[in-house]
Protein backbone atom coordinates (compact mmCIF):
# COMPACT_ATOMS: atom_id res chain seq x y z
CA UNK A 1 0.00 0.00 0.00
CA UNK A 2 2.96 2.34 0.57
CA UNK A 3 3.87 2.11 -3.10
CA UNK A 4 0.30 2.84 -4.20
CA UNK A 5 -0.01 5.82 -1.82
CA UNK A 6 3.31 7.22 -3.07
CA UNK A 7 2.41 6.76 -6.72
CA UNK A 8 -1.08 8.25 -6.35
CA UNK A 9 0.20 11.27 -4.43
CA UNK A 10 2.94 11.84 -7.02
CA UNK A 11 0.41 11.60 -9.85
CA UNK A 12 -2.00 14.06 -8.23
CA UNK A 13 0.86 16.44 -7.43
CA UNK A 14 2.30 16.23 -10.95
CA UNK A 15 -1.03 17.07 -12.58
CA UNK A 16 -1.92 19.87 -10.17
CA UNK A 17 1.60 21.32 -10.01
CA UNK A 18 1.61 21.88 -13.77
CA UNK A 19 -1.44 24.13 -13.39
CA UNK A 20 -0.14 25.88 -10.27
CA UNK A 21 3.27 26.64 -11.77
CA UNK A 22 1.76 28.06 -14.98
CA UNK A 23 -0.45 30.39 -12.98
CA UNK A 24 1.72 31.38 -10.01
CA UNK A 25 5.41 30.78 -10.94
CA UNK A 26 7.78 31.19 -7.94
CA UNK A 27 5.00 31.96 -5.46
CA UNK A 28 3.25 28.77 -6.51
CA UNK A 29 6.46 26.81 -6.02
CA UNK A 30 7.12 28.21 -2.57
CA UNK A 31 3.56 28.25 -1.18
CA UNK A 32 0.97 26.25 -3.10
CA UNK A 33 3.03 23.32 -4.41
CA UNK A 34 4.34 22.38 -0.94
CA UNK A 35 0.82 22.56 0.52
CA UNK A 36 -0.64 20.42 -2.25
CA UNK A 37 2.17 17.85 -2.02
CA UNK A 38 2.00 17.55 1.78
CA UNK A 39 -1.78 17.20 1.62
CA UNK A 40 -1.60 14.57 -1.13
CA UNK A 41 1.11 12.44 0.50
CA UNK A 42 -0.43 12.48 3.95
CA UNK A 43 -4.03 12.07 2.78
CA UNK A 44 -3.18 9.03 0.65
CA UNK A 45 -1.14 7.52 3.49
CA UNK A 46 -4.07 7.91 5.89
CA UNK A 47 -6.68 6.83 3.34
CA UNK A 48 -4.78 3.66 2.48
CA UNK A 49 -3.80 3.07 6.13
CA UNK A 50 -0.11 2.93 5.33
CA UNK A 51 3.14 4.50 6.47
CA UNK A 52 3.35 8.28 6.33
CA UNK A 53 7.14 8.23 6.12
CA UNK A 54 7.10 5.45 3.52
CA UNK A 55 4.61 7.32 1.35
CA UNK A 56 6.71 10.47 1.50
CA UNK A 57 9.82 8.43 0.64
CA UNK A 58 8.17 6.82 -2.41
CA UNK A 59 6.96 10.25 -3.52
CA UNK A 60 10.54 11.57 -3.20
CA UNK A 61 11.86 8.66 -5.26
CA UNK A 62 9.34 9.34 -8.01
CA UNK A 63 10.15 13.04 -7.98
CA UNK A 64 13.84 12.12 -8.06
CA UNK A 65 13.36 9.99 -11.17
CA UNK A 66 11.49 12.90 -12.75
CA UNK A 67 14.40 15.22 -11.82
CA UNK A 68 16.92 12.91 -13.49
CA UNK A 69 14.99 12.93 -16.75
CA UNK A 70 14.09 16.64 -16.80
CA UNK A 71 17.26 18.29 -15.45
CA UNK A 72 20.73 18.58 -16.88
CA UNK A 73 23.09 15.66 -16.32
CA UNK A 74 25.14 17.79 -13.96
CA UNK A 75 22.17 18.79 -11.77
CA UNK A 76 19.76 15.87 -12.26
CA UNK A 77 21.38 13.32 -9.98
CA UNK A 78 21.83 15.86 -7.15
CA UNK A 79 18.27 17.08 -7.57
CA UNK A 80 17.13 13.46 -7.31
CA UNK A 81 19.07 12.94 -4.08
CA UNK A 82 17.65 16.19 -2.70
CA UNK A 83 14.11 15.09 -3.60
CA UNK A 84 14.45 11.75 -1.84
CA UNK A 85 16.07 13.21 1.27
CA UNK A 86 13.80 16.25 1.57
CA UNK A 87 10.54 14.34 1.08
CA UNK A 88 11.67 11.67 3.53
CA UNK A 89 12.44 14.45 6.02
CA UNK A 90 9.01 16.01 5.46
CA UNK A 91 7.50 12.58 6.06
CA UNK A 92 9.34 12.27 9.37
CA UNK A 93 8.13 15.72 10.39
CA UNK A 94 4.56 14.81 9.47
CA UNK A 95 4.73 11.52 11.34
CA UNK A 96 6.32 13.00 14.47
CA UNK A 97 3.87 15.89 14.56
CA UNK A 98 0.94 13.55 14.10
CA UNK A 99 2.12 11.22 16.87
CA UNK A 100 2.43 14.22 19.24
CA UNK A 101 -0.86 15.93 18.35
CA UNK A 102 -3.03 13.18 16.84
CA UNK A 103 -4.33 15.86 14.46
CA UNK A 104 -3.57 15.30 10.78
CA UNK A 105 -4.27 18.95 9.89
CA UNK A 106 -1.54 20.12 12.28
CA UNK A 107 0.88 17.50 10.93
CA UNK A 108 0.27 18.66 7.35
CA UNK A 109 0.57 22.31 8.39
CA UNK A 110 3.95 21.78 10.09
CA UNK A 111 5.38 19.78 7.18
CA UNK A 112 4.04 22.42 4.76
CA UNK A 113 5.97 25.13 6.63
CA UNK A 114 9.21 23.13 6.36
CA UNK A 115 8.53 22.26 2.71
CA UNK A 116 7.76 25.88 1.84
CA UNK A 117 10.94 27.01 3.54
CA UNK A 118 12.97 24.44 1.62
CA UNK A 119 11.43 25.44 -1.71
CA UNK A 120 11.97 29.14 -0.92
CA UNK A 121 15.64 28.43 -0.18
CA UNK A 122 16.07 26.46 -3.42
CA UNK A 123 14.32 29.12 -5.54
CA UNK A 124 15.96 32.17 -3.95
CA UNK A 125 19.41 30.92 -2.98
CA UNK A 126 20.46 28.31 -5.49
Amino acid sequence: MILIAGILSALVAYLCNKIILKSFQDEGLTVLVPLLEEMAKTTFAFSLKTSIIGTHFIFGCIEGIYDIFTSSKKIGKWAAVASILSHSFFGMITYLTYTKTNISFIAILVSWIFHSGWNWYVVKKL
